[in-house]
């Protein structure tokens, strides 16, 4: 069991962004090299996708090289390293951690990776909007900052939607706990993931986010698989998730409509809430992909942005980003790299999909399967909206290694799992 604790604890050092991060996540794959080292091979077979994350890897990092985005010196030859090691060292490690924790155990590593982010962004509030020597009203006040102070790191401040995405964790804890605590299962498990979650929440409202209100809705999802795929009604969560499916599926129709229409007072404030900015700068990027298939940021356009009914420019070569992981890719080292990547993650993913689908179904492990469940939408919101190596580079590379432990866990637990 000790032997557990301690890539418990790294996690956790990790998920709280401490200084040298890096070196800890360094230091949590030695651990788990070692803890592995008598760990059954996986087939082959199995793992073809590290052949698909190596053409990646060296693809990404060749073309930063080629036009100049990166250098062997200083800290670029620090991200050099960690992108050629990391995405298929994490992946790797993740699938022979898999062979030798059960799905259980490996959920407390996501539990632990979120509750040290969360821990993270409530530090970065109360320090950062310095509610300790006013009042925690503060937290709450209309903030509209940019960035905001950050109590470690080499830069003193960063920017809030870098900091708020470590909440969504908690926040896609909140209603599988809600879930599991109406359903009288596993309490203590879901005493803490609603608490977490309404801190989660607590502080996305905070900094006036839309991502992790994404996952907490995501996070119904996994709630509706259980109740269609369980022969005995659960109409109580089976309304929870259609009643959110249905609110959201309203406001992205009125959004629409409001779009094509015009907008009054009412529906261009909820327009401001609900529609996004980065739907506009997709679809003009889609049409240019062939002005950048080579890469090197040379990506130059304007689009039209339909919530301010101006029209923007995007000028990669100045630092301008599509905040979508392939769609930064492409513009940063061309079509090759992010196809490779996306062979590579889409059937990790969808393996993932599977195994959770059957931990689903099995009353013993499904607080466990909602928590692992809840890490991967997570990621998947994160790819989606926001921009390559999002924020400090963390959780994009963790990302591998949860990808790679969640697609080779086993589907069912053994029988000695069923008994703690």
């Amino acid at each position: 069991m000790n032997s557990r604790w301690t890539p418990l604890l790294l996690v956790f050092l990790v998920g709280l962004h401490l200084p040298k991060a890096f070196t800890l996540l360094y230091l949590l794959y030695a651990v788990l090299f070692w803890q592995t080292r008598n760990a059954p091979l996986v087939a082959p077979r199995r793992v073809w996708p590290l052949l698909a994350l190596a053409v990646f890897s060296v693809g990404y990092t060749w073309t930063s090289l080629h036009y100049g985005l990166w250098s062997l010196q200083g800290r670029d030859l620090l991200d050099l390293i960690s992108m050629l090691a990391l995405p298929i060292g994490g992946v790797w490690l993740g699938a022979r951690l898999a062979q030798c924790w059960t799905p259980r155990q490996l959920s407390w590593i996501w539990l632990a990776y979120g509750l040290g982010a969360l821990a993270y962004v409530w530090l970065v509030l109360l320090l950062g909007r310095d509610a300790l020597s006013s009042s925690l009203l503060e937290i709450w006040s209309q903030h509209r900052d940019l960035s905001i102070a950050v109590p470690w790191g080499q830069q003193g401040v960063m920017n809030v939607r870098s900091v708020e995405q470590n909440a969504s964790f908690a926040v896609a804890w909140m209603f599988p706990g809600l879930w599991l605590r109406l359903r009288k299962e596993q309490s203590r498990l879901a005493q803490l993931m609603v608490g977490a979650g309404l801190l989660g929440l607590l502080a996305v409202l905070a900094f006036h986010g839309r991502i992790g209100l994404l996952v907490g809705l995501l996070s119904l999802l996994p709630l509706a698989w259980v109740a269609t795929s369980e022969r005995q009604a659960a109409h109580q969560s089976l309304k929870l998730s259609l009643l959110a499916l249905s609110g959201l599926g309203g406001f992205l129709l009125l959004s629409l409509v409001s779009l094509l229409w015009g907008r009054g007072d009412i529906t261009s404030r909820l327009l401001a809430r609900v529609y996004d900015e980065r739907l506009d700068r997709f679809l003009a990027f889609l049409t240019h992909i062939p002005d950048t298939l080579w890469g090197g940021q040379r990506l130059s356009l304007e689009y039209f942005e339909q919530q301010r009914q101006v029209w923007v420019g995007f000028d990669a070569s100045a630092g301008d980003l599509l905040h979508n992981v392939p769609f930064d890719l492409v513009v940063r080292a061309g079509l090759i790299p992010a196809i490779a990547l996306l062979l590579a993650v889409v059937p990790l993913l969808c393996r993932s999909l599977r195994q959770l689908g059957q931990l689903l179904r099995d009353p013993a492990s499904r607080g466990h399967a909602l928590i692992s469940a809840g890490f991967l939408i997570v990621l998947t919101v994160q790819w989606l909206f926001q921009p390559l190596i999002y924020a400090d580079g963390l959780l994009f590379y963790f990302g591998f290694f949860g990808l790679g432990a969640l697609a080779f866990s086993p589907a069912v637990l053994p029988p000695l799992d069923r008994e703690s």
